[in-house]
């Protein structure tokens, strides 16, 4: 076995998967998503091949031609306590795509489950929090970053909820018993009261931005390609509205600076007070903590955070998370470039040495352990969770900003914002 990334079973001598068709049925009551995932391989392949998993129940695995064959597979016993359990498939010859079906765990990383009386809205919500390594959690995949996908989904909802992802959304419709693959049986996934939200994502993304939420939402317009989606009715629509009303402009401040941007859309979905995060960079759709909302438009800055990502993270992306600096690091700076723009110098400045702050406060934390304060540290048999920390993000700053003051200029033209790519460690 060849591997790409100490968090990942991925073997570097097999293909990858590059798109999966998604189906999902939410059981709200189970706190269980039901689903069928047809996945398809970057070449065809013979033989063994290994796909992360963790806490899932596997079901079925056959082959996508008609009649459908089954495949051997086996799902490790004892999983890893950071890596989860190895899923085994052994595909018959020259296989380009193949069909699970499964059902994730009540207690998935990466799922979070809101009883009614949990929310704003007085109904059940669910969303998704995939890095750094929890995508696994929900389906079968290569959760490394270093093997990118386009993905179609389909979420089987009670009709009285909505449901947004990061991806062009479709439509809005009737279930069809053609829609889930055996997900479910027809009974259920067609049962009355449901409705299926359809979703596409046709540019390629690291596993860890696969991203949804479903729930009592609604939205608001915030300008030609920006909408702010929100649970808990008009008060807080009407106030996350307000805070970024100056989102559009940002977006245009961030072409300005750094080329076109190549997502289509950027809207933010504010999340119930359980996120645990300020803000997470998914394509198309921003997961932000209503924290930010203090209504004098401060959020602003952790917006042109993850819009920042939109060129550094999203567009090219660290190949492991050992070289997570490279996602992070580019995207402060760039952050911080925007912000200089749209808030001024001083802002700038002051973001600056709050953050010089945070980092002297991370080597005090890591004073017994100086590999977490490299830009590259050592992660085999570490949770990346564990050891999330300020260090990627502003040291990864300081070296940059220390090339723009040896060099003169400014970062941004010298960093390559090629689509979908995914780069190696430099040798800090």
């Amino acid at each position: 076995m060849a591997p790409v990334d100490p968090h990942s079973y991925t073997d570097g001598a097999h293909p990858v998967v590059s798109h999966a068709a998604l189906a999902f049925y939410l059981d709200f009551a189970a706190s269980t998503i039901h689903a069928s995932a047809l996945l398809t391989l970057s070449a065809p392949h013979s033989g063994d091949l290994v796909l992360d998993t963790r806490a899932l129940a596997v079901h079925s695995a056959t082959t996508a031609a008609e009649p459908p064959e089954p495949i051997p597979f086996s799902l490790a016993a004892a999983p890893d306590p950071v890596l989860g359990s190895a899923l085994t498939l052994t595909l018959p010859p020259d296989t380009t795509s193949f069909r699970l079906t499964f059902s994730t765990s009540p207690a998935a990383s990466a799922l979070q489950w809101l009883a009614p009386p949990q929310t704003a809205s007085g109904h059940p919500f669910v969303f998704s929090q995939c890095q750094s390594i929890h995508a696994r959690s929900i389906f079968p995949c290569h959760d490394t970053p270093a093997a990118r996908i386009t993905f179609s989904l389909l979420l089987n909802v009670p009709s009285q909820l909505s449901a947004v992802a990061a991806a062009r959304h479709v439509a809005r419709r009737d279930p069809l018993p053609s829609d889930h693959r055996g997900a479910c049986d027809d009974e259920l996934w067609c049962a009355p009261g449901r409705i299926v939200e359809e979703f596409q994502m046709e540019q390629s993304v690291p596993p860890y931005l696969f991203a949804f939420a479903a729930g009592g939402i609604g939205f608001r317009d915030l300008g030609p390609r920006t909408r702010v989606y929100a649970e808990g009715g008009d008060k807080v629509l009407d106030e996350a509205a307000r805070e970024f009303a100056g989102v559009e402009e940002m977006v245009k401040v961030g072409e300005s600076l750094f080329g076109p941007y190549e997502w289509e859309r950027f809207d933010l979905l504010v999340l119930p007070p359980s996120f645990p995060y300020g803000g997470m960079e998914n394509p198309r759709m921003v997961f932000l903590t209503p924290t930010v909302i203090k209504g004098d438009a401060a959020g602003a800055q952790v917006v042109a955070h993850e819009l920042a990502h939109s060129w550094t993270g999203n567009l090219i992306t660290n190949k492991t998370n050992e070289d997570f600096w490279l996602n992070e690091g580019f995207t402060t700076y760039a952050e911080r470039r925007i912000v200089e723009v749209v808030q001024g110098e001083e802002r700038a400045a002051l973001n600056m040495g709050i953050g010089w702050r945070g980092l002297n406060r991370m080597m005090e934390r890591f004073k017994d352990n100086m590999e977490f304060t490299k830009l590259k540290p050592k992660m085999a048999g570490i949770d990346p969770d564990d050891v999330y920390s300020e260090v990627p993000y502003e040291k990864g700053f300081q070296f940059l900003w220390r090339i723009e003051r040896q060099v003169g200029g400014s970062m941004e033209h010298c960093y390559c914002f090629t689509p979908h790519y995914n780069i190696h460690s430099l040798k800090i």
